[in-house]
């Protein structure tokens, strides 16, 4: 052979070794991108992009009309499995292939519709273990807990209405507050909360919605055998600032929540609380006009966002000492509001804080309102 030959040879074995390296690594880059894509599948991508919205949201309306909230997405994944028996099985593997992979505290954020009949199908697979993911996580967040054995001396502050009125830190004096809860009464968590405020007497003031009260009668004769304050909260929480709900409509709601609570109760506190707070003038001054109170609030617990009890309970305090007092913004249909109760009114009662109850200084105001119809039956 000569040194042509010698050399061509050689040249040739290694270009097959070059072009066999390089197969491998196509190869290999080629399953490595299948493993990302199995990773990174549409269910998978919607669960990461709904967590990451509930903590970047900055309130709670920029939470609840996200396109990634749980909500929409769980409707998005209803309306692909109605597409066909093959789709359906397909869509519900994925997500109880992904949801039950996430954190404790992360499927806190998906617990609403983990709970919601309308996905019993999708989540027939899982649902068990997700419920058992729930518990285990709330479970290791008590270790807070426990019988709280001081008591909150009651204080009851009255407040003339005749000419409307507007709180946020409602004038109380310094370490007072008040406490709140919205869009209740709820079915599984309002008479939890109702427990711990009564286990220290405190009282609060119940921002309740028409048609949580129509769905939950007996849940909020139990608040109001309490002793605690019942406002509205509207009938179904539109936004009524948002421009998408005419004057009218929105007219509807305010009476519609007071109406509610009315035919339950026999009676209604003058204090109404927006959605979202917001709204327009006209509808300020709509409640001006009736002698109503409208509530906004001083400190943003943000229990609708997922956090563990423990940072809960210290951003609010943070926020509370900044303020030095105020109103405090709870929401009733909130597990994680149910757990930290006992915890936060324990740090409130450590640090010198006094929770007091607003009235309005007309003891007839709750059973006169002009805004329902009175002398109906009650239920």
């Amino acid at each position: 052979m000569n040194i042509k030959s010698k050399h061509s040879k050689k040249h040739n074995n290694k270009h097959s070794v070059v072009v066999t390296y390089g197969l491998k690594i196509g190869l290999m880059s080629a399953l490595l991108l299948g493993l990302v894509g199995c990773g990174n599948n549409k269910v998978s991508q919607d669960l990461k992009n709904s967590v990451k919205a509930n903590q970047m949201a900055s309130n709670l309306m920029a939470w609840e009309t996200s396109e990634a909230h749980p909500e929409n997405v769980f409707s998005n994944w209803r309306a692909e499995a109605a597409e066909g028996a093959a789709q359906k099985e397909k869509i519900a593997d994925e997500i109880c292939e992904h949801l039950p992979q996430l954190d404790g505290q992360s499927l806190t954020v998906f617990e609403h519709e983990i709970a919601n009949p309308e996905n019993r199908d999708l989540l027939a697979e899982c649902q068990e273990l997700l419920q058992n993911n729930l518990e285990n996580y709330y479970t290791s967040q008590r270790s807070g807990a426990g019988t709280n054995n001081f008591r909150f001396e009651p204080t009851v502050l009255k407040r003339d209405l005749s000419n409307g009125y507007y709180a946020v830190t409602a004038d109380v004096g310094p370490k007072e507050v008040i406490l709140t809860f919205d869009d209740g009464p709820s079915g599984a968590y309002t008479e939890t909360i109702l427990s711990a405020l009564r286990e220290v007497e405190a009282k609060a003031i119940f921002f309740a919605l028409g048609k949580a009260v129509r769905a939950n009668p007996n849940i909020l004769k139990k608040v109001a055998a309490d002793g605690h304050a019942i406002g509205s909260h509207s009938v179904n929480h539109p936004c009524m600032g948002c421009g998408k709900v005419s004057h009218e409509s929105a007219l509807a709601e305010i009476r519609g929540g007071h109406q509610a609570i009315y035919d339950t109760l026999g009676w209604v506190d003058p204090f109404f609380r927006f959605p979202y707070g917001s709204a327009t003038p006209a509808l300020k001054s709509f409640l001006r006009q009736n002698q109503v109170a409208e509530f906004f609030w001083a400190v943003d617990t943000e229990d609708w966002k997922a956090q563990s009890n423990e940072t809960l309970v210290r951003n609010t305090m943070q926020r509370l000492n900044a303020r030095g007092r105020g109103v405090l913004l709870f929401h009733d249909i909130q597990r994680k509001t149910a757990e930290v109760m006992p915890q936060l009114l324990r740090e409130l009662y450590r640090n010198g804080y006094k929770i007091v109850l607003l009235e309005s200084s007309n003891p007839n105001a709750r059973y006169n309102s002009s805004l329902v119809r009175q002398n109906r039956p009650l239920p």
